[in-house]
């Protein structure tokens, strides 16, 4: 039986400073959007905010995964972390006559989270064993959860009050705070070698020869589509969320981020309670059975306008929708890290942030085209729906192909000789 992974050090400053910088992006992430949409008035300025991020993970994410699994991760982590807080100071000098600088700093944050964010993905299981997977990723999403419960609120309240200027120190401040963490990790963090890993399918080190091993095998192919989808449905929801609430609900910004940040309890339940029966957990089911849940938590969530227009219950069903986001989050993340081979960890995050911001790119532009022409409701209701064609989507290229036993034979085999680092 394995020891708990909080008996790790390496792996409890990993986790802090997961936390840490998860708090700050919950911060940024909705006082950037907001304050746009504030100043200019424009659904479709605002959805420019997501549109550039989309297009520098497009263009740069699978160049960004290569550079992580050809770099020392925890070089690069702490690298990239001290760059994105300095990257930050422009967004000082932004005013209603200067909100071009907000889009500037977006670029600049998008281009350093292409290497970071895959560096920071393949760092996980060079601190756990493969068998902690499961029990890792659940305690991630529980912090995840605390870093939005504080973050989502705190981001709406100091936007509103504090404005733009106390959100960037702070969040700048996260960002040291996690270069400060990673300083401490004795894990081996060196590139993994060519010799270690599947050496027929992977002649180099590059994204092309990375993409020819991804594709060999059909469950990394099925994660990547699927997981791709997924950023249709959480792209529209950025910019839909806050018409929704403005409109239909009549609130603020403050608003806007307590029910955001609802999400966390039920996703820090749900990760408690994956952390105690990881060991009984199958991740792609975990995948499936979230993303009906999450369609069917959305689908209440948007139609309860015709019952009530009351906050609490809006907050409740917020709430409850974190159970199934987890759920489904834990179980991607953990199917992943289980059949890719180490040595590809960097490259398959880096497509994946590729093929997710086509997906994330169709959904913002689908919403920010079409948010101030069709009814909220029905939009809101076509968004959740997309969650439903993800269960269909993880059972027919996931969960079926596991339990096909040729392919689960495959899948092991092209595994076995990537060991992880832990």
């Amino acid at each position: 039986m394995s020891q708990s992974v909080w008996r790790s050090r390496d792996f409890r400053l990993v986790m802090a400073g997961g936390v840490i910088n998860d708090t700050g992006d919950w911060m940024l992430g909705l006082a950037l959007p907001f304050f746009v949409f504030t100043e200019t008035g424009s659904g479709r300025d605002t959805a420019l905010v997501f549109i550039i991020d989309l297009v520098i993970g497009v263009t740069c994410g699978p160049f960004g995964g290569a550079l992580a699994d050809r770099w020392d991760l925890r070089r690069t982590i702490i690298g990239t972390n001290v760059l994105q807080a300095l990257t930050l100071l422009p967004l000082l000098a932004v005013t209603h006559d200067r909100v071009w600088l907000v889009f500037v700093v977006v670029a600049a944050q998008g281009l350093l989270r292409q290497v970071n964010n895959p560096a920071s993905w393949a760092l996980v299981p060079r601190v756990v064993t493969e068998d902690q997977l499961v029990q890792a990723n659940a305690a991630f999403s529980a912090g995840g959860s605390i870093a939005r419960l504080v973050g989502a609120p705190l981001g709406g309240i100091m936007i509103a009050t504090g404005g733009l200027n106390t959100v960037v120190w702070v969040d700048a401040a996260t960002f040291l705070g996690v270069a400060a963490a990673i300083v401490f990790l004795r894990a081996p963090t060196a590139p993994i070698p060519k010799s270690q890993g599947d050496s027929e399918q992977l002649d180099d080190s590059g994204v092309a020869a990375g993409w020819r091993a991804i594709r060999t095998k059909p469950v990394l192919v099925g994660y990547l589509f699927v997981q791709s989808l997924v950023e249709v449905a959480f792209a529209m929801f950025q910019l839909l969320i806050i018409k929704f609430v403005v409109d239909e609900l009549n609130r603020g910004s403050s608003e806007i981020g307590i029910i955001r940040g609802m999400a966390a309890f039920g996703g820090l339940t749900a990760s408690i309670l994956i952390t105690r029966l990881a060991k009984r957990a199958k991740p792609a089911l975990m995948m499936m059975y979230g993303y009906f849940g999450f369609w069917l938590i959305a689908f209440m969530f948007v139609n309860a306008t015709f019952v009530t227009h009351a906050l609490w219950l809006y907050l409740v069903l917020f709430a409850i929708s974190g159970v199934p986001n987890a759920t489904s989050q834990i179980g991607a993340t953990a199917t992943a890290q289980k059949y890719c081979p180490a040595e590809l960890r960097g490259r398959l995050s880096g497509v994946l942030g590729a093929t997710g911001a086509v997906g994330a790119a169709i959904g913002i532009v689908a919403a920010g085209v079409l948010v101030d022409e069709v009814d909220i409701i029905l939009l809101f209701n076509a968004q959740g729906l997309v969650f439903f064609a993800c269960g269909i989507a993880t059972l027919l290229l996931i969960v079926r192909r596991l339990d096909d036993p040729a392919s689960q034979a495959r899948e092991a085999e092209s595994v076995e000789s990537s060991p992880s680092l832990s």
